[in-house]
């Protein structure tokens, strides 16, 4: 099973290329001790596919004594197959190093990144930030205080070449925000995708941002002057893959042509897209730009954010994806992130009458098609373990407990895609009563 990560430098004026093979682990200069090859074996969950391909990421805090605690699965691609608990469980094996040797304090985050994603040709640049990109999303406070800073993002790179499942690795000084605004910057880029055997495939890249204040700052663009929602949220209105298949430039769509571009909106009371204007366009010139501005009058946000502020107050950056397979009637959609899920509460009752017969773990996969709204709909249990103990149909009580998002980070539609839900609980018939005693 290949493991490797592609390493993208980048600088804040003229972003210098830097691409190399190296391992999907952190930083050797950071830990004492890493896992062993006989750990990792030792680690592997049983039920982990052989050969499966994907990539996960674990959240950790750096402990006194320099062990990892409090960990976390942050990313599982794909969702539930394994590999997020199989580098969830190599986790205490890793030693930091001390602070003064190149470590990380006692309660600072530590990020832990393992890809299984083969490829022989690494990604590359097609576009590239600029210092007026960094300025857009350079954090507010910083800004007015003449403050620079640095972030390290991961990311995924698509097929398509935009980037999805990014997750801040590092970022100085802390709690400044850089690692946010180098997120928020993400719809703009755009690469050229892996390839393995000539076919792109997904891989990962770790990006290095550096903020470096300008000699002698002016007022602030005002792309930064606004809060920037993330265009991946359950907008309850936004395209299909249908409909942008539909809107596919007329000229890209003879020479069955990809393209990408990113529209910088703000929005309206009701939710509505204004102002639009275009800041990426790839390849130029061929109508990307058109179609993505008309797409974008058809999406509307809920009133209100997830903190409350009313959506008016906001802006967003719109990445929109043209991939011409969509031409050819194949269901080009993005991965969805969950934007609401069944409580623990909702979970235990639809699970009541099964755990009175079953114990230990029940595992099902449900498969669903994404609705207007982000709710699922039409599922079907595709499996369950153990079968016929009415687990499936447990399941299925929870679907409208589900929520995804209906835009993606890398510019594609989930409404009328298929996902599959991966579920697993922990259950077990309840314990004999005590004997009583004499």
């Amino acid at each position: 099973m290949m493991r490797r990560t592609s390493v993208l430098g980048l600088a804040a004026a003229g972003a210098m290329l830097a691409a190399a093979a190296a391992p999907p682990k952190p930083e050797p200069s950071r830990w004492a001790k890493r896992p062993t090859p006989a750990e990792e074996a030792q680690a592997r969950p049983a039920n982990l596919p052989r050969g499966q391909t994907g990539y996960a990421a674990i959240r950790c805090k750096a402990a006194e004594d320099r062990s990892l605690t409090g960990c976390g699965v942050a990313i599982d691609n794909p969702s539930g197959l394994g590999l997020g608990q199989w580098l969830l469980n190599t986790a205490p094996y890793y030693r930091l190093k001390p602070v003064a040797e190149g470590g990380e304090p006692a309660g600072a985050d530590v990020v832990l990144i393992g890809d299984w994603l083969p490829f022989d040709t690494p990604p590359s640049w097609l576009k590239k930030p600029t210092e007026r990109d960094l300025e857009t999303v350079w954090p507010v406070e910083a800004w007015k205080k003449g403050e620079g800073g640095k972030a390290v993002i991961s990311c995924i790179v698509t097929v398509q070449g935009a980037l999805r499942d990014c997750l801040v690795t590092s970022e100085s000084p802390p709690g400044a925000h850089f690692g946010d605004a180098a997120v928020a910057l993400t719809p703009q880029l755009l690469f050229k995708p892996a390839m393995l055997k000539g076919q792109p495939v997904p891989s990962p890249v770790n990006i290095p941002f550096n903020f470096v204040m300008p000699g002698r700052p002016g007022p602030q663009s005002t792309f930064g002057s606004r809060k920037t929602v993330s265009p991946a949220m359950s907008w309850l209105e936004a395209p299909s893959y249908a409909d942008v298949a539909a809107a596919y430039p007329k000229k890209a769509r003879a020479a069955k042509l990809a393209g990408r571009a990113t529209e910088f909106c703000d929005f309206r009371p009701d939710g509505r897209l204004t102002g639009c204007r275009t800041i990426t366009e790839q390849p130029h010139g061929e109508g990307f730009a058109d179609a993505a501005r008309q797409l974008a009058k058809t999406f509307r946000a809920p009133t209100q954010t997830s903190d409350g502020s009313k959506i008016s107050e906001g802006s967003v950056q719109l990445p929109f994806t043209f991939d011409p397979a969509m031409l050819e009637g194949e269901q080009v959609i993005g991965k969805p992130q969950w934007a609401s899920l069944p409580s623990n509460a909702e979970t235990a009752a639809a699970f009541a009458e099964v755990t009175k017969t079953v114990s230990g773990t029940v595992r099902v996969s449900l498969g669903c098609t994404v609705q207007a709204g982000g709710h699922v709909a039409d599922c079907k249990v595709e499996r369950e373990e153990p079968a016929g103990k009415g687990v499936g149909q447990a399941a299925l009580a929870l679907t409208p407990h589900f929520r995804v998002t209906t835009w993606t980070v890398e510019g594609l539609p989930t409404v009328g895609g298929k996902i599959v839900i991966p579920l697993r609980f922990e259950g077990g018939a309840p314990p004999p009563a005590p004997a009583a005693k004499p």
